[in-house]
């Protein structure tokens, strides 16, 4: 395990685990904003199966570089994955874990414990939901530091949020996730509609009504859940739009792509930090 030397670009291992060192990128931001910087902590999805640090960057592009200009530190996190014989508590657990990492470090880092931001895609959108509604304490494990930290808001594209209900998704591999432990009742644990309540804060959601892997049905029904609780949230639907919001059909044209979905992204997170400045 690292200990970051100051608050520059650094790739890190923040975690020792029998298959791997989990490592994460952590970028400052390009204009110094804050006394102390909110975290913009991304997740890569990949189906719990396939996950690099370096793609969520690239896919977030346009919000990260912009929040960076805003202020924002940026890190984006490796997790093992189902390949690897881990179950999908153990996934969730590395992905808290590497939010504690950074909390544990926020003074060297420069960054606010009390001001993270998450976002990720498809299954990095499953894991962000599950870090800001799931109590941290259900996902706890052994890990070298027990430091907590606070989320402001998660914006979660193509989220998988009820991994009980196959009317939700064509995830035929997601039995993976759960061998040992595969029960209806696991996966309610697994899954982030199982714990919307009042107390959830702001969610910002996104679908693509043609995505044949993650289908709208899913962010719609916890938008609708979350409206039921009082919860401040968004839902955009990108009609036509496929799982990454790609054009799906050769005569529609998605009604939001991917650099106006980052913009509003940039915007809806930039609304739950300007009272931590």
């Amino acid at each position: 395990m690292d200990i970051p030397k100051g608050s520059k670009k650094s790739d890190l291992v923040y975690k020792n685990t029998p298959q791997r060192d989990l490592m994460l990128t952590f970028l400052p931001p390009t204009e110094k904003k804050y006394e102390k910087s909110p975290v913009y902590f991304i997740i890569p999805g990949g189906g719990w199966h396939n996950e690099t640090r370096q793609s969520m960057i690239d896919f977030s592009a346009t919000s990260v570089e912009a929040l960076r200009k805003e202020g924002f530190a940026v890190v984006s996190i490796d997790y093992r994955v189902c390949g690897e014989g881990v179950v999908m508590r153990e996934i969730i657990t590395d992905c808290f874990d590497a939010a504690r990492y950074i909390s544990h470090f926020a003074d060297i880092l420069g960054v606010d414990k009390n001001c993270f931001v998450l976002s990720g895609h498809s299954a990095g959108a499953h894991l962000a939901l599950m870090m800001f509604y799931a109590p941290k304490a259900c996902f706890m494990g052994e890990y070298d530091f027990k430091d907590d930290f606070s989320v402001k808001a998660v914006a979660a594209m193509s989220a998988p949020a009820m991994l009980y209900d196959n009317n939700t998704n064509n995830l035929r591999d997601i039995c993976d996730a759960f061998i040992g432990c595969d029960t209806i009742e696991e996966r309610k644990q697994m899954s982030p509609m199982s714990y919307v309540s009042e107390l959830c804060t702001p969610t910002f959601l996104c679908a693509g009504t043609s995505d044949y892997l993650v289908f709208s049905k899913s962010s719609e029904r916890l938008y609708e859940n979350l409206q039921e609780c009082n919860v401040s949230c968004e839902l955009k639907l990108s009609v036509g739009g496929g799982h990454s919001f790609e054009k799906m059909h050769k005569d529609i044209v998605p009604s939001i792509e991917m650099e106006e979905l980052q913009r509003m992204i940039t915007s809806f997170i930039l609304q739950y930090a300007e009272n931590e400045k």
